[in-house]
């Protein structure tokens, strides 16, 4: 049984990543859990109040999922906590055995007592297990093309493979994997990592491109726009690319412009 956690701040966004959830694992028997973490300004001491205010809005949403997504194949847990979202989302992850994290890519601007635009990123970074934000207002329309960049710099692992090849299979979908490079040249361990990626997606209807330029993130954005694609997923390893990206001086850049969902897959550690 797949377990899914949503982060929320009760946003609008963050219902819509919830909704996506729910109609993307629709037909998979699942357990999500709905977390809401709260850290209040140094000036606010109405503790209590925020206590009630948090699960006032955890039962409001449990309620709204009930009413408009029925589903006897999916079983809800609540989570609340005084506690920064990227502890508590690490810690539930472990203690629960979470296989993937889905949450919206930014949340209520100058909401009151949590920022979370900016907590998308850093989950991202610290997670455990893939997460997947999804754009505001981003519906549900299936799966039908993924675009997967990446480079050849390192040997593939299966275990941080299978979750994009699972999905791949799932939905049926059509993985092309983007490669950017500025003057086109393979090493003889390039090439053995690009083979060993091959194998790794046997099974699902997959096709390399490379591209020549230097700004991988421009070229990334060009081929979405110019092509038809329901997700982009990232490899997030240490020193790459989007390692690079997900650093804290450049959450800005990670592309919050995106107009389709965005699953980072967790990259084995180096030993």
């Amino acid at each position: 049984m797949k377990k899914i956690l949503l982060p929320t701040d009760f946003s609008d966004n963050a219902w819509n990543a919830i909704a996506y959830a729910l109609e993307m694992f629709k037909k998979e028997e699942c357990e999500f859990y709905v977390l809401h973490t709260y850290i209040p300004a140094f000036y606010e001491v109405d503790y209590h109040g925020m206590i009630e205010d948090t699960l006032s809005g955890l039962q409001t949403t449990l309620e709204r999922i009930g009413r408009e997504f029925p589903n006897e194949k999916h079983r809800f847990h609540s989570h609340s906590d005084f506690d920064q979202l990227t502890d508590k989302v690490r810690a539930i992850t472990e203690v629960e055995g979470i296989d993937m994290i889905v949450m919206g890519t930014k949340g209520a601007t100058g909401a009151r007592r949590i920022l979370f635009g900016s907590n998308t990123v850093f989950v991202m970074r610290k997670a455990t297990v893939p997460v997947l934000a999804v754009p505001d207002r981003y519906a549900y329309k299936g799966i039908k093309r993924i675009l997967f960049p990446t480079d050849y710099l390192r040997h593939f692992k299966k275990g941080e493979l299978q979750p994009l090849v699972d999905m791949a299979k799932k939905h049926r979908s059509g993985l092309t994997v983007l490669h950017v490079e500025e003057d086109l040249k393979w090493t003889e361990q390039e090439q053995k990592n690009k083979e060993k990626l091959r194998d790794l997606l046997a099974g699902i209807d997959f096709e390399f491109i490379v591209v020549r330029d230097t700004d991988i993130s421009a070229a990334i954005q060009d081929h979405i726009r110019d092509n038809h694609y329901d997700l982009l997923a990232m490899l997030h390893r240490k020193h790459s690319f989007l390692g690079r990206l997900l650093i804290r001086q450049n959450v800005a850049n990670i592309g919050f412009d995106l107009k389709i969902p965005f699953l980072v897959l967790q990259g084995a550690p180096v030993k």
